[in-house]
């Protein structure tokens, strides 16, 4: 038998192996849906094992001071998405088109139906599309826009998060005049930040007061997230470590590693903030806000234990910061 960590098994939603503890005993079955109450159950003990082929190793991270290694093994998802749904509603004060915020949900939720499926050369393919969609229209309206609620794709938090993360994040390269080899990095790995996040149980992630394990659970689709694109989606370095860190914070607070300063990739620094944002617009945080002003300033109140200084500046500052339009509004 073949030892195998909690945090390995949630991207498994079909287990293909059996699980026992260290007496020996069978825990779960070949075949048995993993939900969010087994991890639970199982993760009482102390020590979980596995049987495998002789050629094959579970994914594994134990140690905080290292990435995960490229040479371990990604099972694919285990069951399939049977249509391609996203939602339709738009922001009527957005200076993107409404059309066009249609089409980036739509081709958003096309990508995410190409990873459930394992089909990965085709949802690489499918990012790209959506990134030069990004990097085009926002560089038509960049000069037009005003306030942050002028970008802000509407909708379910599923289909909009690493939308409006990498719009955003694309918009603060333009006004930073980033080299334009940066801007598209910027964008291309926002849009990927959370993949990890589709190997997450749903009802895990529905829950709105997560137990410290369940949060455990949570926190470990930036491990996973990784290993997708390193692994599955063939994808460079620089962009893989982004949906690694992206939850690092500048004191060495965040998660998985604790990284501070330096030690975050300046990609991921970009990402993370523009990612805390939308969280922070979208309802997704302790902090209840009404509109961008008021976000903006928890942002400045979070201040540089999260986010570098320098960085936070430039970001509150890219656009106008007396921007009063509650979300209710942005939808009449």
């Amino acid at each position: 038998m073949e030892r195998i960590l909690v945090e390995d098994l949630v991207k498994f939603k079909m287990l293909p192996f059996d699980i026992y503890n260290d007496s020996g005993e069978k825990l779960i079955s070949a075949g048995e849906i993993l939900t969010s109450g087994k991890l639970l159950r199982i993760s009482q003990y102390s020590e979980l094992y596995k049987d495998a082929p002789k050629n094959q190793r579970p994914s594994r991270i134990s140690s905080s001071e290292s990435k995960p290694s490229d040479s371990e093994y990604i099972p694919p998802p285990a069951t399939h998405t049977k249509e391609i749904i996203f939602d339709k509603t738009v922001n009527k004060t957005s200076k993107i088109k409404a059309q066009a915020q249609v089409d980036m949900k739509s081709y958003y939720a096309t990508t995410m139906f190409a990873v459930n499926n394992n089909e990965n050369k085709d949802a690489a393919l499918m990012i790209d599309e959506i990134k030069t969609k990004i990097l085009s229209d926002i560089g038509n309206v960049i000069e037009d826009v005003k306030f942050c609620s002028q970008l802000k794709l509407l909708g379910s938090y599923a289909d909009c998060h690493s939308l409006n993360t990498a719009i955003l994040a694309t918009a603060f390269g333009y006004k930073m005049e980033y080299d334009s080899d940066i801007i598209a990095k910027i964008t291309k790995s926002a849009l990927l930040h959370d993949i990890g996040m589709t190997r997450i149980p749903e009802d895990l992630l529905k829950k709105t007061n997560p137990s410290s394990q369940e949060t455990k659970i949570i926190q470990s689709h930036t491990q996973i997230g990784y290993k997708i694109l390193k692994l599955d989606m063939n994808m460079p370095e620089d962009i893989c470590l982004v949906a690694l860190e992206h939850h690092e914070n500048n004191d060495g607070s965040g998660y998985p590693f604790k990284l501070s300063g330096e030690q975050i990739s300046e990609l991921s620094r970009v990402v993370g903030m523009c990612s805390f944002f939308d969280d922070l617009t979208s309802g997704k945080t302790t902090y209840k806000v009404k509109n961008t002003k008021e976000a903006l300033r928890i942002m400045l109140e979070v201040g540089s234990k999260r986010f570098f200084p320098e960085l936070l500046y430039k970001f509150v500052n890219t656009f106008n910061y007396n921007d009063l339009s509650t979300f209710e509004e942005m939808m009449q």
